[in-house]
């Protein structure tokens, strides 16, 4: 407690006798491009504790990505830093008050800050991180702002182009409020937070997140002088569409850099995809004609320049074109579905309780990693491959023991039956239409006698389905006759053809003949579906004697999602299916 204590303090800014939780109600801002008000700035943050930070950027709008603008907050002190101006900000990394700094969702505002001032804040606190361990549903600026002090923020200037000089009051006024309410959300947010007994959950959080941020910087740095030219989508193409696509990546950034606008803005990334295919199959010289529908500001001179760069691309020897990159082999994994699952509903169980959102646990990576036999041979081993902070790690040093997955026929019933009645209405109803349109729509039902089943209570309702082979003559229902056998019997009026039979379930009436023949498929019923085809009945074993006897006649299972796992174990008389139908 005593750390977690002077954590709180420590992350509160406190100047002069400004009380934390402050809110300035009649905020100015202070631009800061010269000496003069950069010097008095400087002295207030020399002798702050910490401070207040957002950033604006202008990669919508010009070729080179640049930080345009540094909103700081002390107290009552709202600065607008210019740093495109040709003042040197170096002495202001180094002020006390930016050791510890206050960010909404910083992200972006620290790879902004490690790539154009190599600057590294000793300690953050986020207002979204801790927005979302508090379970609040929305955790924007705007959305907080909103819900703790009735206040609506104006969000028009939020792509706004940022390197604009001077920049309008109205865009000082918006970039001046991303910074003026967050001393006042920290402090209620600590509150929060200290009584849900989850600030060890934030400090480890936003340690995390600095600590990534410094190795993304690092990975950035190594990865920008690669081939940014092979653009999603493009892993598939031969050397010749590769040396089409260098090109046009190559005159998008030149005309754009000419331009000073956003490459994307010349040609976005799926066109550039979409002129690749089309042109590389043109076996002669490129024109208009081969081109896909081009933007309308690419014409005459310009387009004509695009048109050259093409051929020029084609013209040299193939020697020259670049290859595909060898895919690096993915690591090896071996993961338990059925184990990913029951950890998933932990997990969900779990962040229910808190009325956080499920991914703060445990991403699907994570949840993959521990349900991988190969990821370790204990828990231990699976959280610390998983990267799990420490406060994740302690939740999940409980629930992991609880991930028993069932193992005997038996267990595997009763875990049907609990999931199958945790299955709301609507649920049931909506896998049923949608295992309704797939039955009408199979091609093995479409001819012949059908030998399906009449459902049971828990069984996915194929009534309608039924009804429509009654209809046409091709529906067989199964019939028992004794502790050992059933039957098929042709059935044309499920109304007055059918009685309460053996298990309470619906089935032929004893008057009516059996069918003689092989079906043309089954449709079978069960309690348990594997993913591979496996299955496990009620217990008595009619259908894996029956099917027995049918050798190449299609069986399809039918199951409610929540009936399905991996696989199931099996012996020498069970049936497998040729083919399970369920909704994934």
């Amino acid at each position: 407690m005593f750390f977690l204590s002077l954590f709180s303090r420590f992350m509160t800014p406190k100047y002069k006798e400004e009380a934390t939780g402050y809110v300035d109600k009649n905020p100015e801002y202070i631009w800061v491009s010269d000496r003069s008000s950069f010097k008095a700035m400087l002295a207030i943050l020399q002798q702050a504790s910490s401070c207040i930070m957002d950033t604006e950027a202008d990669s919508m709008h010009h070729f080179q990505e640049k930080l345009s603008l540094i909103q700081i907050s002390v107290g009552k002190y709202h600065w607008l830093l210019d740093p495109l101006c040709k003042l040197n900000i170096k002495p202001l990394w180094k002020c006390k008050a930016l050791k510890n700094i206050t960010f909404h969702a910083c992200d972006y505002d620290l790879r902004l800050l490690a790539k154009f001032h190599d600057f590294h804040p000793e300690s953050i606190y986020d207002t979204s991180i801790a927005a979302k361990l508090l379970g609040e549903k929305q955790t924007g600026l705007a959305a907080l702002v909103e819900k703790y002090f009735g206040i609506k923020l104006n969000k028009s200037n939020q792509k706004a182009d940022w390197t604009r000089r001077p920049l309008s009051p109205e865009m000082c006024h918006y970039a001046m409020l991303d910074t003026v309410y967050l001393e006042a959300i920290k402090e209620f947010q600590c509150k929060k937070l200290e009584q849900l007994g989850r600030m060890d959950w934030l400090r480890e959080s936003c340690e995390t997140l600095l600590i990534n941020s410094k190795k993304n910087k690092s990975e950035f740095s190594e990865n920008e002088t690669k081939e940014n030219w092979r653009i999603k989508g493009s892993s598939s193409f031969k050397p010749l569409e590769l040396q089409l696509l260098r090109a046009i990546w190559n005159w998008r950034n030149k005309i754009a850099q000419k331009r000073d606008v956003a490459a994307y803005r010349v040609l976005n990334p799926y066109l550039m995809l979409d002129i690749v295919k089309a042109i590389a199959k043109n076996k002669g010289k490129i024109n208009e004609r081969n081109l896909p529908r081009m933007p309308r500001n690419i014409k005459g001179t310009l387009l004509q320049s695009f048109i050259k760069e093409l051929n020029e691309a084609t013209s040299v020897p193939t020697e020259e074109f670049p290859g595909q990159i060898p895919r690096k082999a993915a690591p090896r994994t071996n993961i338990n579905e059925d184990l990913r699952e029951k950890l998933r509903e932990l997990r969900n169980e779990k962040a229910a309780q808190f009325k956080i959102d499920s991914g703060l646990l445990a991403k699907q990576s994570q949840l993959n990693v521990l349900a991988d036999s190969l990821s370790g041979n204990t828990w231990e081993e699976k959280f610390e491959t998983a990267e799990f902070m420490k406060w994740q790690k302690e939740i999940w040093q409980t629930l992991a023991p609880k991930a028993i997955l069932p193992k005997t026929p038996a267990e595997f019933r009763s875990w049907a039956k609990e999931k199958l009645s945790a299955m709301s209405e609507e649920s049931r109803a909506a896998e049923t239409e949608k295992l309704l349109n797939e039955l009408y729509s199979h091609p093995v039902l479409a001819n012949g006698y059908i030998a399906a089943f009449y459902p049971a209570m828990f069984e996915p309702q194929i009534v309608p389905f039924l009804k429509n082979l009654a209809k046409e003559g091709r529906l067989l229902l199964p019939r028992v006759q004794d502790k050992q056998k059933m039957e098929f019997v042709p059935i044309q009026n499920l109304d007055t053809e059918l009685h309460k039979g053996a298990f309470g379930i619906m089935e032929p009436k004893p008057d009516l003949p059996a069918f003689e023949n092989p079906p043309s498929a089954f449709l079978v019923p069960g309690i348990v579906f594997g993913k591979d085809g496996t299955r496990i009945g009620h217990g008595a074993g009619y259908y894996d004697r029956y099917l027995s006897s049918f050798k190449g006649i299609p069986r399809l299972g039918i199951a409610y999602s929540a009936q399905m796992r991996n696989t199931l174990p099996q012996n020498a008389m069970d049936m497998r299916m040729d083919e399970v139908l369920w909704v994934r």
